[in-house]
């Protein structure tokens, strides 16, 4: 009598760890799968055509919390670059930008720069989710606006 409750004890062990075995592969494969994360790492260059084919805006949100925010117009085969620079924090999904400088270029060659107190995106909010970056603010007369910049990889907008 003994050994059938062994069969049974061992057979009952041998079901139990394939059970959790399964159980195990398919958490992982929960864990493998694809999410878009959202208010992730700000990190990175960001783009977006404000008149596709004439001005587009590029903002970079470097890990030493600088920041820096270019608008580009072309026109007749050459560009004009308004450039502002300064630092910028988050705090959960809230962005707050600090502008200290602004400089501006004509294909390539400085001709100005000045200190900036410009403001832009103050007091927004923030989500990175699948390359695109949505900023949600207020304008001057406190109505909501977003805009929605998309990553550039290798020197391409995506």
């Amino acid at each position: 009598m003994i050994k059938p409750v062994l069969k049974i004890r061992k057979l009952a062990t041998v079901l139990l760890v394939v059970a959790l075995f399964f159980l195990a592969a398919c958490k992982k494969d929960k864990a493998q799968q694809h999410v878009a994360s959202k208010n992730t790492s700000l990190f990175g260059q960001w783009y977006i055509p404000i008149k596709e084919g004439e001005q587009g805006r590029y903002l970079i949100f470097a890990s030493d919390s600088t920041f820096l925010l270019a608008d580009v117009t072309y026109k007749n085969g050459n560009s004009t670059t308004v450039q502002y620079t300064g630092k910028f924090h988050t705090k959960g999904d809230g962005l707050n930008i600090v502008i200290a400088k602004k400089t501006v270029s004509e294909s390539g060659n400085v001709i100005s720069t000045e200190s900036s107190d410009a403001q832009f995106y103050v007091n927004s909010a923030f989500v990175v989710d699948d390359r695109k970056l949505t900023l949600n603010y207020a304008d001057t007369n406190g109505a909501p606006l977003k805009s929605v910049f998309s990553m550039v990889l290798q020197d391409k907008v995506i």
